[in-house]
């Protein structure tokens, strides 16, 4: 039984290798394309391009393990049927279980691979990644910067200070712009509650204009609704405000943990938060995946049913989650719900599937 299992495990390997490096690849190649436009520029746009593909090397090889993975055990089964393995193992006796095991233990160590990843490298790669895109290629400015968790930034004689910026939905939270004098003495204050970019241009809420005379006296204004109070666009910001998938756990976590205590709605942000656990354990998800629809080829021999298989399983999944997801970030699911509910829906097919199999 060792034998078996050593020899299930190695064949899986191999064939992981094999689907990880083309699927990466095929993004690789994809987001090359993307930005050909940038390489007749001169080398150093074209060797930031090539800096900024490999950053995401990390994103995409975590983003393809699920699906790989499934794809292999698929080409295993299959093979196995094709050589009459599949019958010799039924004959001495050896359940789907038994087989499924060498394959469970994998994708344990699959889990924990994706969960170092998502937590360690992919932040550092995508945050690099990212600024090279906004900066280096796109030519954004950058000086803006984050303290205390607010993000910061100087344009001529003003000073600007949002308290929150939503990067899903590019909405400004708690603005303050300070405008200075000759003197560097504060002459005119003007705070926001709320602003949406629509149309190119911020649109702002609930504004109030405090100015500020040589006597000391202070003249306040306020606004239902006043444009353009200033004029970056939301990449600006983009920069230092990283997007939550960009995120480590115990990062989303803090930053979660400091919205709440500011008294904004995380509920978005928990269905990240909550992903980010309920991800890396489709790999185990897959295992289940695989020998439900594998086993039911017992008599075809072409190896590309099984990928065909695999890429519409996978396909199926995503879809599913990704709906998921979008209902819980429009508040219809539970956060915790809408992480798992892809998770809950096809381990419960994979093991009817599994029983519901003649042996």
């Amino acid at each position: 039984m060792k034998k078996l299992n050593r020899y299930l495990l190695s064949s899986a390997i191999k064939y992981l290798l094999i689907a990880q490096m083309a699927g990466v690849s095929m993004f690789l190649v994809i987001e090359f394309f993307q930005h050909t436009d940038r390489f007749t520029e001169s080398m150093h746009a074209f060797a930031m391009v090539v800096l900024y593909i490999l950053l995401l090397l990390p994103y995409y090889f975590n983003l393809i393990l699920p699906l790989a993975f499934l794809v292999s055990m698929l080409i295993v089964l299959i093979l196995m049927i094709r050589g009459n393995e599949m019958i010799v193992a039924r004959t001495s006796g050896i359940s789907t279980l038994s087989l499924m095991k060498p394959f469970l233990g994998f994708s344990l160590v699959l889990i924990l691979l994706s969960f170092l990843l998502a937590e360690w490298i992919v932040p550092l790669s995508a945050n690099a990644s990212n600024y090279i895109y906004q900066v280096k290629i796109r030519g954004e400015e950058s000086h803006v910067f984050i303290k205390n968790d607010r993000i910061w930034f100087k344009r001529d004689n003003r000073i600007c200070n949002i308290d929150y910026f939503d990067t899903k939905k590019d909405i400004i939270k708690g603005l303050t712009v300070l405008e200075l004098g000759n003197n560097f003495a504060v002459t005119k204050r003007t705070d926001a509650q709320q602003g949406i970019w629509k149309d190119g241009t911020w649109h702002f809420t609930g504004v109030a204009v405090r100015t500020f005379d040589k006597n000391g006296h202070i003249t306040k204004k306020e606004y239902a609704r006043v444009s353009n109070i200033i004029t970056e666009q939301p990449s600006i910001f983009k920069i230092v405000e990283r997007n939550p998938e960009e995120m480590s756990y115990r990062e989303l976590s803090r930053y979660i943990s400091r919205l709440r205590e500011d008294g904004h709605d995380v509920r978005r942000y928990l269905v990240d938060l909550y992903n980010k656990v309920a991800f890396p354990f489709i790999n185990l998800i897959m295992v289940f995946a695989a020998f439900s629809v594998g086993l039911r080829y017992a008599k075809t021999k072409h190896v590309s049913k099984g990928i065909f298989s695999g890429i519409l399983v996978g396909a199926l999944y995503w879809f599913f989650h990704s709906v998921s997801l979008s209902l819980g970030y429009s508040e219809i699911f539970p956060p915790l719900f809408s992480a798992w509910f892809s998770n809950l829906l096809f381990i419960a097919s994979g093991v009817i599937g599994i029983v519901t199999l003649r042996t």
